[in-house]
């Protein structure tokens, strides 16, 4: 599954008070997903410390609510099975008081500890380090503030619901991704061991086996990829951008296609061995054919002599 995305609200003041609730989702490729909101009134410092108790106490929960949803449908799924793989993704996000602080005073004041924070460390982090997180910080409007790291996320801004479905879906497909990577590891390991010299790879059973999983996986990716571009907007087009930098998705996105590669070629030439057994075959038969023929040729000539 992916998700269990704590998102907490802070700021003084205009603080959504309601309890935690959890959104959950089941995506037609085999993924749950769950996204909590869980509010939060205090001060920085105390935020960092709330946010790793919180993350530890909800990715637990997450575990057991995956689970108990695949109890409940496993009955309807063709060959299911329940693989305990997970991404999650944390969003911090405080509502704007522009009139009182600024984005910039933000920065100035707290870039720190919000580059701390979205580490999940207690102490401060090296300079080098808080550049390079906060460095990846963009905003829409000149009052507004985000900053993207690998593992969370801090919004300043009056809405977060669409940055959080971003963080969400990005989650999703880095979970796909390394979900595929150690399926076709794990696929093409048993076909080396008991396929590639015997018999079975000759009739071509695991090899489109094989091919058939590299379609599969070509489609669920490029679906992926195309539901996040064709929203046309240019400024989460940008955010989705950082995130892909940020969680290496490029990294795992060049693994799959190696070995999906490697599926490839190996189909090419089990094809290609296929063709030449047949034109092999075609080659006999047609010689043959020539060889009855001459000899029926050869028969009426010795009779036609036989005869004189």
């Amino acid at each position: 599954y992916a998700g269990a995305a704590s998102t907490l609200w802070s700021g003084p003041g205009g603080v959504d008070k309601s309890p935690c609730y959890v959104l959950s989702k089941i995506h037609g490729f085999g993924v749950l997903s769950y996204c909590y909101r869980i509010p939060f009134e205090g001060p920085l410092a105390k935020l960092k410390k709330k946010v790793i108790e919180l993350k530890s106490e909800y990715d637990q929960r997450a575990d057991t609510y995956a689970y108990e949803t695949y109890k409940k449908i496993h009955g309807a799924i063709s060959s299911p099975q329940f693989c305990n793989l997970k991404n999650d993704y944390f969003t911090v996000h405080v509502n704007p008081l522009r009139s009182v602080i600024t984005s910039d005073k933000i920065m100035e004041n707290y870039g720190g500890d919000i580059a701390s924070l979205l580490r999940l460390e207690l102490n401060p982090l090296s300079f080098y380090q808080q550049d390079m997180i906060l460095r990846s910080r963009t905003g829409y409007y000149g009052d507004e503030l985000m900053v993207v790291d690998s593992g969370g996320a801090f919004v300043y801004d009056d809405n977060c619901f669409d940055s959080m479905e971003l963080f969400e879906f990005v989650t999703i497909q880095l979970l796909e991704l390394q979900y595929f990577d150690r399926l076709l590891d794990r696929r093409l390991h048993s076909f080396y061991v008991n396929h590639l010299d015997s018999a079975k790879f000759q009739r071509g059973v695991p090899i489109f086996e094989l091919a058939q999983l590299r379609v599969d996986i070509s489609v669920i990716t490029e679906r992926l990829e195309n539901s996040i571009r064709m929203s046309g907007d240019e400024y989460y087009t940008d955010v989705y951008d950082r995130l892909v930098k940020k969680l290496s998705l490029d990294r795992w996105r060049e693994a799959v296609q190696r070995k999906l590669d490697i599926i490839r070629d190996l189909h090419e030439v089990h094809q290609t061995s296929q063709d030449l057994g047949f034109h092999k075959r075609y080659t006999l038969v047609i010689v043959w054919l020539i060889a009855v023929e001459s000899l029926v040729g050869l028969a009426h000539f010795l009779h036609y002599l036989w005869h004189r």
